[in-house]
């Protein structure tokens, strides 16, 4: 369980990214946070993913307040997943959840251990759950956007984290690909019970995405509900769609 309780995160010019915003989000739900602003919905991400602590109100991850003193344990908590991120392309897919996902792209050869075989067994069940299953030998050069963002997901999943965060899912995605990732987020929400929040500039697809909306405008929480229910005249007014 996710609690934002009256939670703020101010601009520099005096404003509000967020502003008392309230909100819990629930195991096994697939919700997308969508603003006009993009600096308004990675705000409400980075509050969940302890990237700060709030100025005004708290933040909860499953019964832990954020604060300076639990922020490293809330971050194990809380993975978030690149889905645009490009792998490692001359090495395997396994190396990269192994190697470049621990270490970055600019390990210095010989000063790595060798995984454990605890590891290793990790990262190949992460890549059968995203439907990389008997492929983690192939090098991460012929993958395209879809498998891409399979791979960055089974590098989350190898954390065993409560709660998954992907930002801007419509960026570089649309159509069958995003169809996709998204049956697969949900797939992973359902099935795996996790928390997953994802983030969009708009909520045309929101429908046939997620299981819930959640929509931010001049740093207010607006809507939050089935996505169906995103009709409101003053709702869809703040995000001309009216």
């Amino acid at each position: 369980m996710i609690e934002l309780l009256g939670v703020g995160a101010p601009r520099a010019d005096g404003g509000w990214r967020l502003h008392r915003v309230c909100a819990s989000f629930r195991r096994g739900e697939l919700t997308l946070v969508v603003s006009q602003l993009p600096e308004e919905r990675h705000a409400l991400l980075d509050a969940v993913a302890a990237r700060f602590v709030p100025d005004e109100g708290r933040v909860w991850i499953s019964h832990v307040p954020v604060s300076r003193d639990t922020v490293r344990r809330i971050r194990g908590m809380v993975i978030e997943a690149d889905v645009h991120a490009r792998p490692v392309e001359h090495r395997s897919m396994l190396w990269n959840l192994l190697v470049a996902g621990k270490s970055g792209h600019h390990a210095i050869p010989g000063l790595l251990r060798l995984p454990r075989k605890s590891e290793r067994l990790a990262a190949r069940r992460a890549l059968e759950r995203v439907g990389l299953g008997g492929r983690e030998l192939e090098t991460a050069s012929g993958l395209g956007a879809v498998d891409r963002a399979r791979l960055a997901l089974a590098g989350a999943l190898v954390s065993a984290p409560e709660v998954l965060v992907v930002r801007e899912i419509d960026r570089g995605l649309d159509g069958a690909d995003l169809a996709t990732v998204r049956a697969l987020l949900r797939s992973l929400a359902h099935r795996e019970r996790l928390s997953v929040l994802a983030s969009a500039a708009t909520p045309a697809f929101a429908a046939d995405f997620a299981d819930r909306l959640v929509a931010l405008a001049d740093g207010l929480l607006v809507f939050d509900g089935a996505p169906n229910d995103f009709s409101g005249q003053r709702v869809a007014w703040r995000f001309g769609t009216a």
